[in-house]
């Protein structure tokens, strides 16, 4: 008995620290605050990315903090003003309460199934759908980048060239380290950063000069400098990946969510062509018109 009445206390005392926690105040402005409470709730309403992105990226979770506060000062002083009292201003607010119930609940008894779609329809839409999933023929460079300043005039063109030319030699040296040298020369920073390293470049997207290139390279090959508007590119090839359609399994969540957004949506003109479709409602013109007439 003791040892509950002891807990029952504990209880008790821990019902106003967890109030005291949640009203801490996260920031404030003059005498509007937000509460660790209010961002809780804020922070729970994003998806489960959202909320890890958040978690990884404090400037960003101030910058949510932030945005939660500036909406608090100004629905205070709009309070204070009176200025959600104005008939233009009470009407937008009940139009915008009319169209968030009407999504909500048509969200709610439009919603599919659990079980939709089925995998023989996640087959169907992923053999009619086929080209939407179609990756292009890829290349995977490193490259070595020296700009031309815009309107350099020959002498310094032929000045850059030479800069390239020598880079490209000691990339095609016995035992060169291409990597080494982008990092230390490329003056495309970001890539530098990585060695170099551009990753897979979609051949649709390359420049047709290095496109040209990348034609007649195999695995390993270093190029000569391709001179470009903007400068010279002495690029490796790593890889070359053909054309081709993503494989299903890599695109099954992508189709199911697709499949069951339109079925909501087929659900939601069942539903009101059931309430208010042809057959179902009468309009009166003469009236109609007099409405129509009268806001003019």
């Amino acid at each position: 008995m003791k040892r509950f009445l002891m807990l029952a206390g504990a209880c008790a005392l821990s019902a106003p620290l967890l109030a005291a926690a949640q009203n801490a105040v996260v920031a404030s402005a003059g005498r509007t605050s937000v509460t660790q409470a209010q961002m809780t709730t804020l922070i729970k309403s994003l998806d489960a990315a959202t909320r890890e992105r958040l978690a990884a990226d404090p400037a960003s979770l101030d910058q949510l903090v932030r945005a939660r506060l500036a909406q608090s000062v100004v629905i205070a002083e709009v309070k204070a003003k009176g200025w959600d009292q104005q008939p233009e201003v009470r009407q937008m607010v009940e139009q915008a309460e009319r169209d968030t119930l009407m999504r909500s609940y048509l969200a709610s008894v439009a919603e599919p199934t659990s079980d939709y779609p089925s995998d023989a329809e996640i087959q169907a839409a992923y053999d009619q759908n086929r080209a939407a999933f179609a990756i292009p023929r890829a290349f995977h460079f490193a490259q070595i980048y020296v700009a031309v300043p815009p309107g350099a005039d020959a002498a310094t063109r032929t000045k850059v060239r030479k800069q390239a030319d020598d880079l490209a030699r000691e990339a095609h040296a016995s035992g060169a380290d291409f990597a080494a040298l982008a990092a230390a020369n490329s003056q495309d920073k970001p890539s530098a950063s990585q060695g170099g390293d551009m990753g897979f470049v979609p051949e649709s997207v390359l420049l047709p000069e290095i496109r040209k290139a990348a034609g007649s390279m195999k695995a390993g090959d270093v190029s000569a400098p391709i001179e470009t508007a903007a400068g010279f590119h002495v690029v490796k090839l790593v890889d070359t990946r053909a054309a081709g359609v993503r494989p299903l399994a890599e695109v099954r969540d992508q189709l199911r969510a697709m499949l069951r957004r339109q079925r909501t949506q087929q659900n939601i003109q069942t539903y009101l062509a059931k309430q208010v479709g042809p057959g179902t409602v009468a309009i009166n013109e003469d009236v109609l018109k007099q409405a129509l007439s009268a806001a003019q």
